[in-house]
């Protein structure tokens, strides 16, 4: 995320038009990218061709977090039965229909089985289509995500990885 919500699309667009050589992959959640996701349009247009990741838990999990110390948790899913996407079982909006009336190309992924291949299905399709695609992950609905006021005061909700089996698709290695 590029800052404030919406603006990853943007970052990421004004990258690939700074340097078309230069090989751009941004991530987003669901609700980030929902904030500006018509700049696709301007992907489609101009050919600017990237990968964007978007994983969707169809739910606002940091403000979710925020709320827990008040002992609240309330209105912060994004989910609904969408009738015209049975196949997302409730999470709500379809990001793969609205890149692709944006002019966009896009994968859904529902295993992590499937992220590297559909990654390099994607690799081939701005090769192709020169114009931004979509890969949606698919997530669990309700998670804790790592936070915190500073970097040295981050909370962890689950233990980190301390050895290459723990995070075995980890860029760097552990051990």
């Amino acid at each position: 995320q590029a800052g404030p919500l919406g603006w990853t699309i943007p970052a990421a667009l004004g990258v690939v038009k700074a340097d078309p050589r230069r090989k751009v992959v941004a991530l987003s959640g669901d609700y980030d990218f929902q904030f500006m996701n018509e700049e696709l349009a301007v992907g489609a247009q101009f050919k600017l061709p990237y990968i964007h990741v978007v994983v969707n838990n169809s739910y606002l999990g940091l403000i979710r977090q925020a709320q827990r110390g008040f002992e609240m948790d309330y209105c912060v899913q994004l989910s609904f039965d969408n009738l015209n996407a049975p196949e997302l079982n409730g999470y709500g909006v379809d990001h793969i229909a609205v890149a692709e009336g944006l002019g966009c190309k896009a994968l859904r992924v529902f295993e992590p089985s499937e992220i590297a291949p559909a990654l390099r299905k994607a690799e081939q399709m701005i090769e192709e289509f020169k114009v931004p695609v979509i890969v949606e992950i698919i997530l669990e609905r309700v998670t804790n995500i790592s936070m915190g006021t500073e970097i040295n005061a981050v909370n962890e909700f689950e233990d980190l990885a301390l050895v290459g089996n723990d995070a075995p698709t980890a860029i760097s290695l552990l051990d």
